[in-house]
């Protein structure tokens, strides 16, 4: 699934207009499965709040117990979920193009779980907390349809980590 949408022949009139961002940010969420139970008019306010940003491959999105305020979806480019420790780190999951995460930021100010590193050239869609809790307040009914999917990918990654860290847990 591409996520990148031809612009509009009315939006290549004026191609500075938010407008025309905002429309093929829409359809971007649209195209999106952890934005897909989202009804189309809390949909335009994300797209219209959502901004664009840019990584270099091996740059670091941000790192584990950082304070980030932002979520992200990949709209190219690819990157890796690490969790670092002092003496070692361990790679728990890859994410792609349509892939959303750090969702959890939106929802309450916490330090980040992992680390995402750039393994390409990278551009996201990004949504901050403010913006999408001004739009919560209206619709409290998306927290409920982006924790889910959320929620499921941390249990996942976890339990790998979990499981590349068994050696070295000693019960008892």
């Amino acid at each position: 699934m591409s996520l990148h949408t031809e612009p509009k022949k009315e939006c290549s009139i004026s191609p500075g207009e938010g407008r025309c961002e905002m429309s093929a940010n829409l359809e971007i969420f649209r195209n999106v499965s952890a934005f897909s139970g989202i009804p189309i008019d809390r949909l335009k306010l994300l797209a219209y709040l959502s901004k664009r940003v840019n990584f270099k491959a091996g740059e670091f999105v941000f790192h584990h117990g950082d304070l980030d305020d932002k979520a992200y979806l990949i709209l190219s480019g690819k990157v890796q979920v690490i969790r670092e420790f002092p003496d070692h780190s361990i790679l728990l999951h890859e994410f792609k193009e349509g892939d959303f995460f750090g969702g959890l930021v939106l929802l309450s100010d916490i330090k980040r779980l992992f680390s995402i590193k750039a393994l390409t050239d990278l551009e996201c869609l990004t949504i901050s907390r403010k913006s999408f809790q001004k739009v919560l307040m209206q619709f409290p009914e998306i927290a409920l349809k982006l924790l889910n999917p959320t929620i499921k990918r941390m249990v996942q990654m976890e339990e790998r980590l979990l499981q590349a860290q068994s050696d070295q847990c000693i019960y008892g």
